[in-house]
């Protein structure tokens, strides 16, 4: 790469102190580059074109920089705009020739913004930015401005990380290798199957098969869980992400079969159970023996406590010893009650429908409470049952050819599971 003549210069010095002036409070300023330094490593015959145009006598180059600017809290593309003196109409049609190739609301704080600059007068000739595997690059123009997007080549790496529990599966997870997200991944592929806080025991081996897409420019970005196996409750969950010959994805146990289900395994993350379903248990305040027909959650008060499953808000209010509660009504002649909470989710009104997973309330100890717990009963045809020992059936099963290309893919990523020479580099992905 040719060294730009600027370079060494007294003035190019000066300029570059005075960049760092003018940009200080416009975020954090990670670098001032030329701009004949290219952001990323595009394809050869564009670079070849782009080395073609700075060669040319008769379109001499013209002196810009570029100043590095990470968002902050609150920070917007318009807002980056202003700092450097764009008003509100060019920085509207800016964000308008952007909108096509990405949607602005997806720049977040702690993402970094490249903005070209006329090294001489200081005014905006252009702006740099990665969103996902893409880089957007708009440029001033006689006529406008006009913007462009360039896919970054990557690969995909995966590797299977192995481990054995010892305390919990977030704290051997992630001291075998798996970061934070894949530990939440894990919890959301298998929450149907597994309760992540009582079911794993000191020695239940867990094995994931992760992927890290690693682009050219350097950056490494964690990818999908692709498949997992693991040990809980004396059994062996797994589950594999699977996309279908209609292009869906979703994640199917060894049958085949979507590991989704009508109801979650528990409404809410709590610390232990502090009273299981029985036929006889002595009353904590009354101090006789009677049935407790409910599952009792010992949780912080305060926790969130979520629908187990889609239904119709039947019943929302106080009810004598269940304090403030909440019935839910499913299909299957199902009903959901969750009762003692301190206070509703604020928009939550009876007769409206909820998702499964939807935030419906919070932990207390409103009517007969001895502390603050979530009181869960679940009912079938109006008789009370003990909403552990139930088995839901799967929503969905493969069949024909998707099924029989799912075992081709499963049997080649158990094999994988078992294996343990585990990591294997993909051909990498060209850029446009």
């Amino acid at each position: 790469m040719s060294i730009h003549p600027l370079i060494g210069s007294k003035s190019f010095k000066s300029k570059i102190r005075d960049a760092a002036r003018r940009s200080a409070g416009v975020g954090v300023v990670t670098t001032v580059l030329l701009l004949s330094a290219p952001f990323v490593n595009l394809p050869q015959r564009e670079q070849q074109k782009e080395q073609a145009a700075t060669l040319s006598p008769a379109i001499p180059p013209r002196p810009e920089s570029r100043v590095g600017v990470k968002l902050r809290q609150g920070d917007t593309l318009g807002s980056v705009l202003k700092r450097f003196g764009i008003g509100p109409p060019s920085a509207h049609a800016l964000i308008e020739k952007v909108r096509p190739f990405v949607n602005p609301r997806k720049i977040r704080p702690g993402d970094n913004i490249h903005v070209v600059l006329n090294s001489e007068d200081r005014t905006v000739q252009g702006m740099e930015f990665v969103i996902d595997d893409s880089l957007v690059r708009v440029k001033a123009t006689g006529g406008g401005w006009s913007a462009e997007r360039h896919e970054i080549p990557f690969v995909r790496e995966t590797q299977v990380i192995r481990g054995t529990i010892k305390g919990s599966l977030y704290e051997s997870g992630t001291d075998a290798g798996l970061t934070p997200q894949h530990i939440l991944d894990l919890a959301k592929i298998f929450e149907y199957d597994i309760d992540f806080f009582s079911d794993f025991q000191a020695g239940d081996a867990f094995s994931v098969m992760v992927e890290e897409i690693r682009y050219t420019d350097g950056r490494r970005a964690p990818g999908r869980v692709l498949a997992a196996e693991l040990e809980a409750d004396s059994n062996v969950f797994s589950g594999f992400y699977y996309v279908g010959k209609d292009g869906s994805g979703d994640y199917l146990n060894a049958n085949g079969e979507s590991m989704r289900r009508a109801f979650l395994r528990a409404p809410l993350s709590y610390a232990r159970i502090s009273s299981p379903f029985s036929t006889s248990r002595r009353h904590p305040i009354f101090r006789t023996l009677r049935p407790h027909l409910a599952i009792d959650y010992a949780a912080p008060a305060g926790s969130p406590v979520v629908a187990i499953g889609r239904g119709r808000v039947e019943f929302k209010g106080w009810r004598g010893g269940y304090g403030n509660v909440v019935d839910i009504r499913h299909t299957g002649n199902y009903l959901s009650r969750y009762a003692h909470f301190s206070r509703f989710a604020p928009k939550l009104r009876q007769g409206q429908s909820v998702d499964l997973g939807e935030v419906i309330g919070y932990v207390g100890q409103t009517g007969h409470a001895t502390g603050p717990h979530l009181h869960f009963e679940f009912l079938r045809g109006g008789r009370k049952i003990n909403f552990l020992d139930l088995r839901i059936p799967k929503s969905q099963q493969l069949a024909g050819d998707d099924l029989q290309r799912f075992k081709h893919l499963r049997d080649r990523r158990q094999a994988r599971l078992d294996k343990i020479d585990d990591r294997v580099v993909e051909s990498p992905r060209q850029g446009l």
